[in-house]
């Protein structure tokens, strides 16, 4: 794990978000029990102490804290009527979820294959100048054209 990558510290769970995604969504540890609140100011204290922000981290909280934020209201509130945009949102967070999940089993998978095969070889074949002007153009010669 990278020593900048952002680390929940609570009372209940230490470790990084996806980690608490999956114990949460295997029912081993309860969301309730989790303060999104403290872990969403935590995030933003971590980008503050940092010089470069990386998009992939900022990206993968918020699509990680989004999921955790639908179970949640969705364990507090079980009988909430929706309206019908609100379950098209729901239904589009779900979707991306689980596209997001599987482009991220893949990665691992594309991680652990790179460069292990390689298809094409570099300097495998010599490429033809298009332009080679001879040693008789120099900047002389060149500024002498572009004056005429």
């Amino acid at each position: 794990m990278n020593d900048n990558q952002f680390k929940i510290k609570t009372e209940i769970f230490e470790g990084p978000m996806d980690l608490l995604l999956s114990l949460i969504e295997k029912r081993k540890l309860l969301i309730n029990d989790v303060s999104l609140a403290k872990v969403t100011d935590d995030f933003i204290a971590h980008l503050q102490n940092r010089e470069v922000y990386s998009i992939k981290d900022t990206s993968e909280f918020l699509v990680i804290a989004s999921t955790l934020l639908l179970i949640k209201s969705r364990s507090l509130i079980p009988s909430l009527d929706l309206s019908l945009e609100e379950k098209t949102d729901i239904q589009d967070l779900e979707l991306k979820l689980k596209i997001y999940k599987r482009i991220k089993e893949l990665s691992t998978y594309i991680k652990s294959k790179f460069g292990k095969q390689i298809i094409f070889f570099p300097n495998a074949r010599k490429a033809t100048p298009v332009f080679s002007p001879g040693p008789e153009m120099n900047i002389k010669t060149f500024l002498n054209l572009f004056l005429k």
